[in-house]
């Protein structure tokens, strides 16, 4: 007998209820951390959706802190765009999990923290419902699988995943019971603003703001699904496993609910990994074997640059057509070519002339890319996205590295330091201290005002 809806619910509210283990805060405090200073960089230079904030949303002093504006907005309009902003540089977290591999903080983030504000919930309540929020998504991608972006479909796991998921969170935060928590997921899940891929599809090549609205969506209707629960409102008694529900409807075949019986308190936090370079999570790995090749070796030696990623990867990320930032970031060849000849990859390297250059985009030719099954293999088992590099010259191969992600082989010390640099090429000095502040101590009692 398969767990029912209600049941995984109740567990998670059980879930609440424990206090937050000091390495689950840690981790959580640099999600949160970590998504407030990326939306901070993308609201101040205007990037992607956030060039369009005031469309229909007045900002002004009273509300709630939209990040990176110094003004504040109704709450439910903050949580979208707060979660717009996140999402905007294609900077933020990812689950590393063979079975789903979308992002959360995004949508759980910005949907949690504007009604902590709104209600004015304290530092341990808002890593309570975190907590919630990050493991229910687990679950939920567990079970989902990827079949709803293959052979053409489209639609986003952030959307699909992290939306019932922050609702989830949501209710946990306000102390609601079964029977609103429920209702909290099935609205969420049963109304739910489904992004598409459209804008990421190397056939199609617009890379569109789309995507950075989509997730601002989805953090409001997370919220909003939680309150209209509290008021009242209702949802169907099974709508993640029950006929015409959310894994029927969106699983194309790869649903098993099986993942769902997993005990909240046994998943792991730590398969939430930030991102060290500002471009898709499939590209890092190799981006950090580009970095150090371009480092030993002059591109005058390199007749081409051999890249071997998982097979998905090759695919998905193989556009060369670069018209702006987005496909920039969405590029394996671009960013592997930007990151050997730079020497770095840093957030500069994405924006405006710099996706141009001459020297980067010449390069870039000589850039040969490759699905590897077996990296696909390892993904699929183990959740990480390896790579492998070889320059090759007139007489052979003159060097090369492999990594299975970003942080391969760093020790705690060397991962803490280069977080710290990450809020630092985020934000201004001040807002990168006290957001690091947040990340070592979000227990602490004034834990909150240190992100608005």
């Amino acid at each position: 007998m398969t767990i029912s809806d209600r049941e995984w619910v109740r567990r998670h509210l059980a879930l609440a209820e424990n206090a937050v283990s000091a390495a689950d805060a840690a981790i959580l405090g640099r999600l949160t951390a970590d998504t407030v200073a990326i939306a901070h960089y993308a609201r101040k230079h205007r990037v992607g959706g956030t060039a369009h904030d005031e469309a229909a949303i007045d900002l002004g002093e009273a509300g709630t802190a939209v990040w990176g504006s110094g003004r504040c907005a109704p709450f439910l309009d903050a949580a979208f765009l707060n979660g717009s902003a996140g999402e905007a540089l294609d900077f933020q977290e990812v689950l590393l999990n063979g079975r789903n591999n979308g992002h959360a903080a995004v949508v759980i983030v910005p949907a949690v923290l504007a009604l902590a504000q709104q209600r004015g919930a304290s530092p341990d309540a808002v890593l309570r419902a975190l907590r919630v929020g990050f493991v229910a998504n687990i679950g939920l991608g567990e079970a989902l699988g990827r079949a709803h972006r293959t052979e053409g479909r489209g639609f986003r796991t952030t959307s699909l995943t992290a939306t019932p998921a922050a609702a989830l969170a949501c209710a946990a935060l306000v102390g609601a019971d079964l029977d609103v928590a429920l209702a909290a997921v099935g609205i969420a899940a049963c109304a739910l603003p489904a992004g598409l891929l459209s804008a990421m599809s190397p056939a199609v090549g617009s890379y569109s703001q789309d995507k950075d609205l989509s997730v601002g969506f989805s953090a409001r209707h997370a919220l909003h699904s939680a309150l209209l629960a509290e008021a009242g409102a209702t949802g169907p008694e099974a709508p993640i496993s029950g006929d015409k529900g959310w894994l029927a409807s969106y699983a194309s075949g790869s649903a098993d609910i099986a993942y769902l019986e997993t005990a909240p308190e046994a998943r792991d936090l730590s398969t939430y990994s930030i991102k060290l370079f500002p471009a898709n999570f499939g590209c890092q790995a190799a981006i950090r074997c580009a970095i150090e090749l371009g480092s030993e070796i002059d591109a005058a030696q390199v007749e081409r640059l051999e890249v071997k990623v998982k097979s998905s990867s090759a695919q998905s990320l193989s556009t060369r057509a670069i018209d702006n930032h987005l496909a920039a970031r969405f590029s394996l060849p671009f960013a592997v070519a930007s990151a050997f000849i730079r020497k770095r990859s840093e957030l500069a390297d994405f924006e405006g002339e710099a996706v141009a250059d001459p020297a980067v985009l010449d390069f870039m030719e000589r850039v040969e890319v490759s699905g590897d099954d077996d990296f696909e293999a390892r993904h699929l088992e183990l959740g990480i996205f390896p790579a492998w590099m070889a320059a090759i010259g007139p007489d052979g191969v003159i060097a090369e590295r492999a990594f299975d992600g970003p942080f391969h082989a760093m020790d705690p010390a060397e991962m803490d330091a280069l977080f710290a640099a990450k809020l630092s090429s985020l934000t201004d000095a001040e807002t990168a201290a006290r957001l690091l502040a947040y990340a070592r101590d979000p227990g602490a009692s004034a834990a909150l005002d240190l992100l608005r």
